[in-house]
């Protein structure tokens, strides 16, 4: 009885071993080495073309793409509009007396007002003629070269510029509140 089990337990594991490798036909997972090959080289040269395919699409989709104007646009072509100082809540609410409750604001339009220094406008920006329209063209040589715009200097807002108030009219009652127009593309104001 004993013997039996044993053949049968060597039996089992030398079918399982020449499952896995079989050295009469020189197979490994019932393949030769041939078929193996075959395999591999259709799998690679099939993975190939679809990562070639992949490529191509992402580049002639980029080709079609304007870094300065998104491709479709929502129904509405209405520009958004931005409110400064950005509180917690809706409403500007505080009180005169008491600086901390405006202080927050002061430190929001400090911070949005930052970029638009004198300084800063000048590297950044072109200085256009008032009254003018500033439209660049695109050359011919370079698509979409890069464009600038027009110096928008923090003087411009007067008492509201932070630099003859630096607490912006809220010392005194009379606060400044700033209002921005994104960028709106197809327009010119």
């Amino acid at each position: 009885m004993s013997g039996t089990k044993d053949e049968e337990r060597k039996g089992s594991s030398s079918e399982w071993r020449d499952a896995f490798w079989n050295p009469r036909t020189h197979e490994l997972l019932g393949r030769t080495a041939s078929s193996w090959g075959l395999i591999l080289l259709f799998y690679l040269v099939f993975y190939l073309f679809l990562a070639g395919m992949f490529v191509l699409t992402m580049y002639i989709m980029l080709l079609t793409l304007d870094d300065y104007k998104p491709t479709w646009q929502d129904r509405l072509s209405t520009p958004g509009m931005m409110i400064r100082p950005k509180g917690d809540q809706l409403e500007i609410a505080f009180s005169v007396s008491e600086t901390e409750s405006w202080d927050g604001f002061i430190q929001n339009l400090n911070t949005f007002l930052s970029p638009y220094n004198d300084s800063y406008q000048v590297q950044m920006n072109d200085n256009c003629a008032p009254d003018q329209f500033f439209i660049q063209e695109d050359s011919g040589e370079v698509r979409n070269n890069p464009k600038r715009s027009c110096q928008f200097n923090r003087t411009m807002l007067e008492e509201c510029s932070g630099i003859s108030d630096r607490f912006y009219g809220y010392s005194r009652g009379q606060p400044c509140v700033l209002i921005k127009l994104n960028r709106y593309v197809p327009s010119i104001p």
